[in-house]
């Protein structure tokens, strides 16, 4: 049968790791790893993801030799690219096995950026427990020991389409779609494959073009975006399905541009989606331009020395002089350390001074990366000095490797009093620790006695029934918590939510507090004079 190349699902692109299925066999049988046949038996070529010339993403170029030579073009490095990283940095070699076997799970990618100036190889100990290792090379502890057995099984046995079964299987275990991304934010027409609207204000919006990074966190609750499975991914082409859409919402003040990174796409693909924003008479409105990404700590040549730099930086100045539009960068930033370097810094002051942005941050607090009070406390400290506004601290999300780095609730919440209790008041813009989950974003405010049981006291930052936006609810406390759906009611109380987390009908404050009936004065109204 002639070779046929073909796009493929979440299934054959994990076969496209394949070409490193020799080194994670413990076994010296050699086994084919590239050509893999189908049940129609139709030959597949998978040729790994790498980064062309032009910035976006093509499966038919090598990646770059990354131990050569650190390049200032970005070239990704991905799984097939390990060996050669370890020869780079031997620190990895013993590592190697583990990344690669994760990465058939988890999507892999890391920046050169990071890797030559975030990790630090001369750190004392296992290298491991680097907060940039972390961030970025997946490790098989990520998994339950039942999927590690599963994986590490199915590898060393070395038939890919029991490999590419138990990928699989694993992850749909890892609830790809968290908080009814798919089913309940997701407007019901066709043409709208590319966004949710979960909340009244506010619109989110995936370039099909932007549905990748310049590096892939770990933790990312959005990894189903990168496993090439189009059943599980938001992408859309056409900025004019969008238009229309917001044209009939005129409750949108707020479009968030979000991925995967918007700023992965070339200036002239972005602008698609930016320049009629111009136009003050463009969906009016439409008053807040907000761009989700990780590009100024992952790759921060993106806003300086590009090729396209500066024509980014004047389509985003543009947009807000002409256009009388607020432009807000909502940077993804998890450390201090991110903040250190001077690449880091130019693409601040650019932003800033020559692009008229506002520049926000916000991450979720993940173990061995940032559970750290001091941690949190110098990097708000140092985004507030480089003009920066802490925005949100959240917690991780019920996906992926959550278990791997959830901190409990009442941790997280005493150690974000902790960081905040000790920083100015520009540094308390910053909200949290907050969980974006089904019902809405829910804060934890903290612990307290209440009818002589602990209680978490909780509130609403952002809610789909706005009527529930900035109340408080209780409920038990749970030192083992660490999602909303772990929560429960005090005696005589509910919770805001039904057992789907749709939020239940708002009645009035303190809503769900049935039990304060018995101890309120009746309350008369005021006699009109």
């Amino acid at each position: 049968m002639p070779l046929r190349r073909l796009t493929m699902p979440s299934a054959m692109r994990v076969l496209g790791l394949l070409a490193s299925v020799r080194a994670l066999q413990f076994t010296p049988k050699a086994r084919p790893s590239l050509r893999v046949f189908s049940s129609a038996e139709t030959e597949l070529t998978i040729d790994p993801i790498a980064v062309t010339t032009e910035g976006e993403y093509s499966a038919n170029e090598m990646a770059p030799d990354v131990a050569v030579e650190k390049a200032e073009r970005f070239r990704a490095i991905n799984a097939k690219d390990m060996d050669k990283l370890a020869d780079k940095y031997p620190r990895l070699k013993d590592k190697v096995v583990d990344i690669k076997r994760s990465a058939l799970i988890f999507p892999f990618k890391a920046s050169p950026y990071l890797v030559d100036e975030l990790i630090d190889w001369d750190m004392a100990g296992d290298i491991g427990l680097d907060p940039f290792y972390k961030l970025v090379f997946p490790t098989m502890d990520m998994l339950t020991q039942e999927h590690q057995d599963l994986l590490n099984n199915a590898c060393d046995a070395g038939d890919p389409k029991e490999i590419k079964a138990t990928v699989e299987i694993i992850r749909e275990a890892l609830n790809p779609h968290p908080a009814g991304q798919k089913t309940l934010n997701a407007p019901k027409k066709a043409e709208l494959t590319g966004v949710q609207h979960k909340y009244a204000e506010t619109v989110l919006f995936f370039a099909a073009a932007a549905q990748t990074c310049h590096a892939y966190c770990t933790y990312c609750f959005r990894w189903a975006q990168f496993i090439g499975d189009a059943d599980l991914r938001f992408a859309q082409k056409d900025a004019d399905s969008l238009f229309d859409y917001l044209e009939e919402h005129e409750e949108v003040s707020d479009i968030l541009f979000t991925g995967g990174d918007p700023m992965i796409m070339k200036t002239n693909m972005l602008k698609q989606y930016l320049e009629p924003f111009k136009d003050p008479d463009h969906l009016p409105h439409v008053k807040n331009l907000r761009i989700g990404t990780r590009a100024l700590t992952f790759w921060p040549q993106r806003f300086t020395t590009d090729p396209d730099a500066d024509s980014l930086i004047e389509l985003l100045r543009d947009v807000k002089e002409v256009g009388g539009r607020h432009i807000a960068i909502m940077s993804h930033l998890s450390h201090y350390r991110e903040l250190s370097t001077k690449k880091v810094q130019d693409a601040i002051h650019r932003l800033k001074q020559e692009g008229g942005v506002i520049i926000r941050s916000q991450s979720p607090v993940m173990a061995g990366i940032n559970d750290d009070a001091r941690v949190w406390n110098k990097k708000w400290k140092e985004e507030v000095r480089l003009g920066i506004i802490p925005y949100y601290m959240f917690i991780a999300r019920d996906t992926g490797a959550q278990a791997y780095f959830n901190v409990p609730l009442v941790r997280a919440q005493k150690l974000y009093s902790e960081a905040i209790r000790s920083t100015s008041g520009l540094c308390r813009t910053a909200r949290g620790p907050s969980m974006s989950c089904t019902p809405g974003k829910v804060e934890v405010v903290g612990v307290q006695e209440v009818q002589g049981t602990e209680a978490f006291v909780l509130r609403f930052l952002q809610c789909r029934d706005d009527e529930w936006i900035g109340k408080v609810f209780f409920a038990k406390f749970d030192p083992k918590a660490i999602w909303y759906d772990d929560l429960e009611p005090l005696p005589g109380m509910s919770l805001p939510w039904e057992e789907a987390g749709l939020p239940r009908p708002c009645v009035d404050e303190p809503c769900q507090v049935e039990w304060m009936d018995e101890f309120l004065e009746p309350v008369y109204p005021l006699e009109v004079v």
